[in-house]
This record gives structure tokens, C-alpha cells and sequence, in this order.
């Protein structure tokens, strides 16, 4: 190498682009050497074109020159010309096998979204030099990108082994872990890091979140205030997330991270922290910070809470969007045909779109003038065609309207009625409703709880679900026998085979076709000591996610029970579901949140449900509809009766067979399929509530079938 590339090298390594190009271009430029130095120095000097000019000439004038086709790929990938970079990686390794090339090569892969070639290439290089850090680093990140968590992980902890003084494998790692529950070996990958790098504020926020939901709170805390000092902009952004609806907290609030990081977790069956969640939030319950609270109250319906519980959270979620209502009707003579609206946001393929199908076309005509108000999109699904070409039905959505434009567009309807379908699920819009838009405002069907709100009047409910008295804020509307409706409108038809479903045909069928979130520990337990008593019998249940599975087996597995007797179903089309229900003998609810649509669904197509109600609404849903279904001989009155119950038909299949028998009978003039009755029953209560609105009498509790 001559002597005046080495100077120019010097001066390159020192920082000086440009000595070192003018010292180049003392001389005549013939050699590639040359045109890739000059090509640096161009680069350094941030002159992309010239630096592309020089990379090329330098591969013209020696094909072998794989740094130059590094280089140029690598400009040519970051202007956006992918293809033409790919073409002189690949050119180039035709000349030389070159490991830069390859990873280059394999980033460009990547970035057009070629993962599986990209892969390859990664692998390869980790193959061939297990020592570098950049490819096998990148192809962590690869396999993170592909949900390829475990693989991901693995290497991360290879390069910490080999590459200990690098500290993004321990963040990276860590993120793994956040993303997998694993919080505590989180924290401990995070703190080494915040150890090494002070500074660096997105492991100190990492380490808050972690420490947060591991219920390590004051560790939490302190990690906040540091990065409150650290980075107030990300600190900010942190806070911003934990008032995202109707929070005003003036710091991050750990305990409310902790609570909506381990319902997540319930979602899937991981109960590592039931105890602590418990706890947390019974205690969250009554004090609830300033935080956003309304994320918590469907998902915690399946915790072991009061009545009170319950209420308490949610008169806290209330206070969050109480506005001073400028919308509020005066009183008014009640009309010959009341003005109904039904507000809510899944009117599709979801389990209230579902319920409601057929329900709005039973409405009489002559009575009253229904509408709905759509806070979300038609989803185009069968359900949501149907409910929405019902004759008469007029639909107003209000999905682009704000909830002040929005209450007005109600008002302006000048409804006697607005029936609330939300409560606090499924992207609630509480905001609406507090401006109280119309004469009367009811909660009814979607949520099982008081929304303890001071904007709802009335809440529907029956003698079976209501937990007791001083269970709701809102004055109660006792429908007769059962205030659930299923109007999915079609008999049950035959179930197919066993077989086809997987199921053996020689065992009794044990089933929970439940959202895996209402499974908790309590009630797994009952559930495994009746497969513990039952040896011939397996347990059928939905596959939220392979989590879920996966938890559940190795739950079972730990209580001594064999956890290829736990059977899992896919989900399917609703039409498809019931179908299959009926392949089942026994349907076990699930205890704090019964099964509500589920268990619906499995009375309709003749599967009886075991339930014991607790001391919540949510807890009470399947009593309600066992007993509209006149099987009260099924509604226990303890768990340990709910477990002795189970066996019992386990062993006197006769018996279960009369069960069965009576309700293919019974459903078809139960309350909750009834959607005709139902119909009336709510037109009567809704014709009272405004006659009360008219008379200036506030509202009071009352049931529908003491009216005249």
C-alpha cells in the first residue's frame, strides 16, 4: 500500500475527511484502493453521490474489492435503492465470500421484508463465526420481529456470555421478559444496565414498568422519579399513558401498571400473582388514585370482589368523566310512542351484537320508535346485517362525533329512552352519557355491575342476578324471570360427532366454552379435584391462546392430574359453536364472572349448566338463566356442593339424561330466548320510567311485573 494511502488512513482514523481526500487527490487516481479512500472521505464529509461515484469505480476497477461493495450496498440501501444494493452484495459474492457482504446483504433482506432469506443469511454467519456480535445480534432482532420469542432470547444471552461489556443484549433481553411476564428477571437485566449506563433513561422507564408489574411498587417509584429528573420529556409520556381516559394523576401510579399488567395476565390463565392482585385491587377498589381507572372494571368482574368492591371502582370511574350536563331534557307528557335508543359500540361479531340480532325487530312498532347509535364500525358481519336491516330500526352513528357533538346529535332525537350497551367495555364512551342526552338513561345487558354513575337512572335486573340491596347506584328494574336475552334466533341443530370434534366418545364431557379470563385459580381447583373423582371424564375448554394452554396443562399437571384430560376447542362461527355445545354432557360455569353469552349459549343448544352464584351480578348471570330454564336443581348453593353435584351426575348418567331431556323442552319458552316477551317486558318498564320523568318524581326501584 503506498505511502500516501496511509497518510490518507491516518487522517481518515484522526477525523479528517478532508485532509485526508486532498492528500488522495495530490495524485493521479488509477487504483480501486484509491476510489474506495476517496469514497470514505466522501462519506465523511456526508457527500452521498460522490461517495456512491467513488465505491462504484473502485468495483469497477477490481471486482474483488468486497469493503467497496459493503460500502456501496450499504449507501445505496439507506438512499432507498434496495434492489440495486441487493444486486451488488449478491454480485460481489460471486467474486468473494465475504462475511460483511453476507451481513449487509441479510440487512437488506430484511428491510424489504424478506425475513426467511434474511434468516438464512444470519444464520450462516452466526454459523461461521460464532464470535461476532452483529449477526447474531440482528438476528435476536429478527426472530423478535417474527414472534420468535424464545430464539430471540436465546441469543441475547449468548451475546451477554460472549459479549459481556454490551449492554443492549440485557435491555433487549429484558423487553423479552417484560413482554413474557417475567418481571423480576426483568428487573434484574434492567438494573445491571442502569448500573453501567446512568444516562440511559429507556432502561430507568423499562425498569419502572417492570418493577411496577412485579408489584415491586416502591422500587417503581423510585425508578420514576429518576427519570423524572433523567428525561421529563419520556417521564411525561409515561404519565400521559396512565391518564390516557380521564386520568388527572400528577405522578405514575405503579399500583394501577401492576393491575392492568396481571389482568393481561389472567387473560392467559397465569395466576403467579393472584394473591397480590387480589389485594392490590380490593385495595384499588376504595382508593383508586387519580390514574385512568376504566380499563379495570369488565376484566375485574372475574376477581373475587363484593358487591361493594365493585360499585366503589366504579362510582370512581364515574367521577373521571362528570361533566356539568348541558343536554338534560326537561319533563315532559309522556308520548302515545316512546323514542328508545340503544347506544353502544359492538353491534357485529361480538357477544352484544350477537344477543341483539333479532332482538330490536321484536320491539312493537305501535309502542315505540327505536334507534341505534353506533359508537364504532359496521364490521360487515352477518350480525351486524342482520340487527341492522331489522324494519324500522333507524341507525345514527356517531363514531367520528366527540362526546359533547355527539350527546347534542342525541338530544336533538329527543329521546324518552337511552339504553346504555357499553357500561365500561368495549371502548365505553361515558362522556356521551354524563351529558344525560335523554329523558331517561339505562344500563342494560353488556355490563354486570352498577356503573355507579349519577347520569344512569335505572338499571335492568331480575330476582335471581340482583346480589342484594345497596348493590347499584342506579334505581333497579326488575324484569319477571330473567333480564338476559339470546335472540340468535335459530333452533339448535345436531351436533356433530365426536370425533370430528376430537372428543372421545367413551368419557363424559365436561365443558367451560368460557373466556379463559373468567378461569381463576379458586374455580380451577374445584374443577380438577371433579377430575380427580371422575377418572373416565375430560374437561373441554377454549383456546384463548397458547399461553392459555399451555398455563392450564401445567396447572393441571401440578395438581396431580393428568393434562391430556384437558381438551381445548378453536374458536369458530357462532353457528358452528352452538352446534358443537350439545356434544358436551355437563356445562361447569366459572365462578367471581359467570358465563353469560356462554352459558346462553349452551342452555339453547341443550347443554345443562352447573353454576353456584356468588355475591356479585357478574356471579349470578347463570343462575338467572338456569332458572328461567326450570332446572334450579342445578344452582348450588356452595362450591362444595357445585363439586358434589358434578360427580353425582357423573356417576348417575341416567339422571343427567333427564336433565337433558327437560331442557330441550324448557328452552324454547325460557325468559332469555323469549325475545318477544322480553320485548314487552321492557317496553312496559321503559313506558313506566317516563311516566315517572313526566310526573317530576325522581327515579325508584320497581318490578315489572307488579305494573299493571
Amino acid at each position: 500500500m503506498e505511502a500516501s494511502w496511509l497518510e490518507a488512513i491516518s487522517l481518515i482514523q484522526q477525523g479528517d475527511a478532508q485532509g485526508a481526500r486532498d492528500r488522495l487527490l495530490q495524485q493521479p487516481v488509477t487504483h480501486a484502493e484509491q476510489n474506495f479512500l476517496l469514497g470514505v472521505c466522501a462519506h465523511g464529509l456526508q457527500n452521498i453521490p460522490e461517495a456512491i461515484t467513488h465505491f462504484s469505480l473502485a468495483l469497477q476497477r477490481d471486482p474483488v474489492h468486497a469493503r467497496a461493495a459493503a460500502a456501496l450496498g450499504s449507501l445505496l440501501a439507506g438512499t432507498g435503492r434496495r434492489a440495486e444494493a441487493e444486486a451488488v452484495f449478491r454480485q460481489s459474492l460471486l467474486h468473494a465470500d465475504d462475511a460483511q457482504v453476507h451481513f449487509n446483504l441479510a440487512v437488506v433482506l430484511e428491510d424489504v421484508g424478506r425475513l426467511d432469506e434474511a434468516l438464512s443469511e444470519y444464520n450462516q454467519l452466526v454459523s461461521r463465526h460464532p464470535e461476532d456480535y452483529a449477526p447474531r445480534h440482528n438476528r435476536a432482532g429478527l426472530y423478535a420481529r417474527r414472534l420468535q420469542l424464545s430464539d430471540a432470547a436465546n441469543d441475547y444471552r449468548e451475546l451477554i456470555k460472549r459479549h459481556p461489556l454490551q449492554t443492549m443484549p440485557w435491555q433487549n433481553l429484558a423487553d423479552i421478559e417484560i413482554s413474557q411476564g417475567h418481571y423480576e428477571a426483568a428487573l434484574t437485566l434492567l438494573t445491571e444496565v442502569v448500573k453501567r449506563e446512568p444516562r440511559n433513561t429507556k432502561a430507568v422507564m423499562s425498569a419502572a414498568i417492570a418493577a411496577a408489574a412485579d408489584g415491586q411498587f416502591a422500587a417503581s417509584t423510585q425508578f420514576f422519579q429518576r427519570l423524572q429528573q433523567q428525561d421529563p420529556a419520556q417521564w411525561q409520556s409515561a404519565l400521559q399513558r396512565i391518564n390516557s381516559r380521564g386520568g388527572t394523576a400528577p405522578l405514575p401510579e405503579p399500583e394501577l401498571i401492576f393491575l392492568v399488567r396481571q389482568l393481561e395476565h389472567l387473560a392467559a390463565c397465569d395466576w403467579s400473582h393472584w394473591a397480590l392482585c387480589v389485594d392490590t385491587f380490593k385495595r384499588f377498589c376504595h382508593h383508586p388514585g387519580q390514574g385512568e381507572r376504566v380499563s379495570l372494571a369488565f376484566r375485574g368482574v372475574a376477581l373475587p370482589l363484593t358487591a361493594s368492591d365493585q360499585r366503589a371502582l366504579c362510582t370512581a370511574i364515574a367521577e373521571q368523566f362528570a361533566v356539568h350536563s348541558s343536554c338534560a331534557p326537561a319533563a315532559s307528557a309522556v308520548p302515545t310512542r316512546l323514542r328508545v335508543g340503544y347506544l353502544g359500540s359492538r353491534f357485529g361479531h361480538h357477544a352484544t351484537g350477537l344477543l341483539l340480532q333479532n332482538f330490536m325487530a321484536a320491539h312493537d312498532p305501535a309502542a315505540v320508535e327505536v334507534f341505534l347509535l353506533d359508537t364504532a364500525s359496521d364490521d360487515g358481519s352477518a350480525a351486524s346485517q342482520r340487527l341492522r336491516q331489522t324494519p324500522r330500526l333507524q341507525t345514527i352513528s356517531l363514531k367520528e362525533l366527540d362526546d359533547a357533538t355527539a350527546a347534542e346529535r342525541i338530544s336533538a332525537l329527543k329521546l324518552d329512552i337511552l339504553v346504555d350497551l357499553n357500561g365500561y367495555n368495549d371502548d365505553p364512551r361515558p362522556g356521551i352519557l354524563a351529558r344525560h342526552p335523554a329523558a331517561i338513561q339505562v344500563a342494560w345487558l353488556a355490563a354486570p355491575y352498577s356503573t355507579g354513575a349519577p347520569w344512569m337512572d335505572y338499571i335492568i335486573s331480575d330476582p335471581h342476578v340482583r346480589p342484594g340491596e345497596g348493590w347499584c347506584s342506579e334505581a333497579e328494574a326488575l324484569l319477571p324471570e330473567c333480564y338476559f336475552v339470546f335472540s340468535h334466533g335459530n333452533p339448535p341443530i345436531p351436533p356433530p360427532s365426536r370425533e370430528t370434534l376430537g372428543l372421545p366418545e367413551n368419557r363424559l364431557v365436561f365443558a367451560c366454552l368460557n373466556s379463559a379470563f373468567r378461569i381463576g385459580p379458586d374455580t380451577f381447583d374445584v374443577w380438577m379435584n371433579i377430575l380427580r373423582q371422575t377418572p373416565e371424564s375430560v374437561l373441554w375448554l377454549l383456546a384463548d391462546s397458547s399461553a392459555m394452554v399451555l398455563n392450564l396443562k401445567r396447572e393441571a399437571e401440578w395438581r396431580g392430574i393428568d393434562p391430556r384430560r384437558l381438551l381445548f376447542a378453536t374458536r369458530t362461527t357462532p353457528e358452528a359453536h352452538l352446534a358443537r355445545l350439545a356434544a358436551a354432557d355437563l356445562y361447569l360455569d366459572s365462578r367471581h364472572c359467570n358465563g353469560h353469552t356462554s352459558s346462553a349459549e349452551a342452555l339453547w343448544a341443550g347443554l345443562p349448566v352447573l353454576t353456584c352464584p356468588g355475591p356479585t351480578f357478574a356471579s349470578r348471570v347463570a343462575s338467572s338463566l338456569v332458572h328461567s330454564c326450570q332446572l334450579p336443581e342445578l344452582v348450588m348453593p356452595d362450591w362444595a356442593a357445585y363439586e358434589r353435584e358434578a360427580v353425582a351426575l357423573y356417576h348417575d348418567r341416567p339422571r343427567l339424561q333427564l336433565l337433558r331431556e327437560r331442557l330441550s323442552h324448557s328452552r324454547f319458552n325460557a325468559a332469555p330466548f323469549d325475545t318477544a316477551s322480553k320485548a314487552r317486558h321492557l317496553e312496559k318498564a321503559f313506558r313506566h320510567m317516563r311516566e315517572r320523568f313526566a310526573a317530576g318524581l325522581p327515579p325508584a326501584p320497581f318490578a315489572v311485573a307488579d305494573l299493571t
